[in-house]
């Protein structure tokens, strides 16, 4: 029976904390002096508690390649996607300076798209339960697999660099031999020469590091 006592404590103190939460988050000032200090405990919460972690994705709190200084929720981030993003594009990092500056964003920000900057290294825990937002699947740019919209006289062009540069690829394989697990033509870089990406279902080259 005690047992039972603790569970409708627990129950009611959470739902109180989650009402609590919702009100700050309205106050723009406040919740930014608010998530300075707890954002990483509302992450965790994430991490770990299956039952509120679609609410509270609601509070999270990240600067985008659109947002400037100031910070954006999903919510938002959702509100300006195209009609033709199907997906929520994010990138992990030591700094906000170093991913906006990294290869990974190019062609993505060339393509008008917005990427979240998660550079807490306890987004990656968080993320990785998270995995969607309103239906929409959260993609990291770091990853091989990576899709953005692209019509079709596009896709052509690619698939006609593939073949080019197949023997190329082949060619690089052999020399950097187990270094790397494949050597393929990426459409991902606007100005880089070339990126080392990590497998979809492996760990982001932010977290190996």
């Amino acid at each position: 029976q005690q047992n039972k006592i603790l569970k409708v404590i627990r129950k009611n103190i959470v739902k109180k904390a989650m009402e609590l939460l919702e009100e700050l988050s309205e106050d723009g000032e406040g919740y930014k002096s608010f998530y300075e200090s707890f954002s990483k405990n509302l992450k965790l919460g994430i991490h770990e508690d299956s039952n509120n972690r679609k609410k509270l994705s609601e509070f999270l709190r990240y600067h985008t390649s659109s947002s400037g200084e100031d910070t954006t929720s999903l919510k938002d981030y959702v509100s300006r996607m195209p009609e033709k993003q199907k997906h929520i594009y994010y990138i992990t990092g030591e700094s906000k300076e170093s991913v906006a500056n990294s290869a990974f964003v190019e062609l993505v920000k060339k393509r008008g798209l917005e990427v979240i900057y998660m550079v807490d290294p306890i987004d990656e825990y968080c993320v990785q339960q998270l995995k969607e937002y309103d239906g929409k699947q959260l993609v990291s740019v770091t990853k091989e697999g990576l899709e953005l919209p692209e019509d079709e006289e596009e896709k052509k062009a690619f698939e006609e660099k593939k073949t080019k540069f197949e023997n190329l690829c082949k060619v690089m394989k052999d020399i950097l031999d187990k270094k790397v697990e494949k050597v393929v033509v990426s459409n991902r870089l606007v100005s880089s020469p070339c990126c080392i990406v990590t497998s979809q279902y492996g760990w982001t080259a932010n977290m190996e590091r």
